[in-house]
């Protein structure tokens, strides 16, 4: 049994170490110029190795971003385990958590934006599936009616614009700054307009 877990335990060693050298050399090179001899070079291993774990570039990327969106998922829900309620206005650790986990994987996820250019929307549609499928969010009774739909793809997709604009900027703001101003936003409603051309 200990020999198996010391194989596991290198397995995983190897799978990581592949997966970091290829982040690295898709933030250098792009994507399509990153090779399977590229990527086992750089993770001190030869071809053999890297086809042992992964059949191509495509299943490492695919796997790399499966375990990334789980990760963005679950951060919704891990600050509230047994909870079954919460009040709208005290959801601002899972927020945090959200940017904390971005801020901690900042080039796995610029990597990601590199090679798939549908990542914006792939991290949308995970996020939109966790808050389907494991909570519902309560509306204040306004009229008009807010339909449920159109409030969550609001919400998704000022949530993603905003992590987008950080990636955008290099991710110059602390994830605390980020959560912050998300949570500022979703709280804040509009005053006025005003309009910065000149009549002529």
């Amino acid at each position: 049994m200990k020999a198996e877990t010391q194989l596991d335990r290198r397995a995983r060693r190897s799978r990581q170490a592949i997966k970091s050298a290829f982040v690295a050399l898709v933030l250098e090179k792009g994507y399509d110029a990153v090779t399977v001899m590229d990527v086992a070079e750089r993770a001190d291993y030869n071809r053999g190795t890297f086809y042992k774990h992964f059949m191509g570039k495509e299943e490492l990327l695919k796997e790399i971003r499966d375990d990334f969106l789980a990760a963005v998922s679950d951060a919704l829900l891990d600050p509230y385990p047994g909870l079954e309620r919460i009040e709208a206005d005290r959801i601002f650790p899972s927020t945090l958590l959200l940017f904390e986990l971005i801020e901690k994987r900042k080039d796995e996820f610029k990597a990601l934006l590199t090679a798939d250019k549908g990542m914006g929307i792939e991290l949308m549609n995970a996020l939109r599936r966790s808050m389907k499928d494991d909570m519902r969010i309560e509306l204040e009774h306004r009229e008009p009616p807010v339909d449920y739909e159109i409030m969550l793809s609001y919400q998704l997709s000022a949530t993603v614009g905003v992590i987008m604009y950080w990636a955008e900027t290099n991710f110059k703001y602390s994830a605390r700054y980020m959560a912050e101003q998300l949570f500022a936003l979703n709280r804040n409603k509009m005053k006025s307009i005003e309009f910065t051309h000149k009549p002529e």
